[in-house]
């Protein structure tokens, strides 16, 4: 009789677990489903088309890496194959035997790359130009009050017929572009750019008593990334 119950309970123990993993998967594919675009199979072939542009003789690369690095997205918490378009601001993912770009309106994906330790997150840039103002930024500190950003970019520039034959023709390239470091309060999810000039780098951070005397002792540039870290550092110990 205790023998009979014992396999009823370890039964019962059984269907719970499968129902619980079952429905973990089901949860996981479903977030995992959102990270793309609604319509994948258009997105796929947008990819493709846009790759056979990309070969066609252009000097460069829009990608700073052009190999796929292994990152586990969060919160899906799973190791996919992902590479930064820095031309278009988009992450291109392999998923089975396509290339689909991440929708970044779904900005709750952090993209946590192996290689570089780096970490991209979707923010807002309510003051960019581009009419696209979400883009993809990598976080270089990750204080309580203020996290720094490191933007990257790459500028297409079409070719230039010369005016005589051949001569002083220049063909069509990606170029890179100055990096840009932006900074985000708390979890906002809303960047503003870090300013070049001290003065205006002093009014930022104006309620923070010896901002202006710490900037001249340590001489600090905030178009080095290393004496932006070191002031953002110091901002969050305040």
């Amino acid at each position: 009789m205790k023998s009979h119950f014992k396999k009823k309970l370890i039964l019962f123990y059984g269907l719970i677990l499968v129902t619980f993993v079952g429905f973990s998967q089901s949860a996981r594919q479903a977030v995992q489903a959102s990270m793309f675009h609604t319509d994948i199979n258009s997105q796929a072939l947008l990819q493709k088309n846009l790759n056979r542009i990309l070969k066609a003789n252009i000097d460069g690369t829009p990608y700073y890496d052009e190999s796929f690095n292994s990152a586990k997205i969060l919160p899906i918490n799973k190791v996919f194959f992902v590479r930064y378009n820095a031309a278009i601001d988009e992450m291109e993912v392999i998923q089975n035997s396509d290339t689909l770009l991440m929708n970044k309106e779904n900005r709750k994906y952090i993209i946590k790359q192996n290689k570089g330790n780096i970490t991209y997150k979707v923010l807002e840039n309510p003051e960019t130009k581009d009419n696209d103002k979400l883009g993809y930024y990598i976080q270089l500190t990750n204080g309580e009050n203020v996290k720094l950003y490191r933007k990257d970019r790459k500028k297409f520039v079409e070719s230039k017929a010369a005016a005589y034959g051949n001569i002083n023709k220049t063909s069509a390239k990606y170029k890179e572009q100055r990096s840009e470091f932006y900074i985000e309060y708390g979890d906002s999810g809303t960047v503003i750019e870090l300013p070049r000039k001290k003065k205006s780098l002093i009014k930022l951070f104006a309620d923070k008593g010896d901002i202006k005397d710490f900037i001249k002792k340590n001489k600090i540039k905030t178009n080095k990334e290393a004496d932006a870290i070191q002031l953002i550092n110091y901002v969050n110990s305040l």
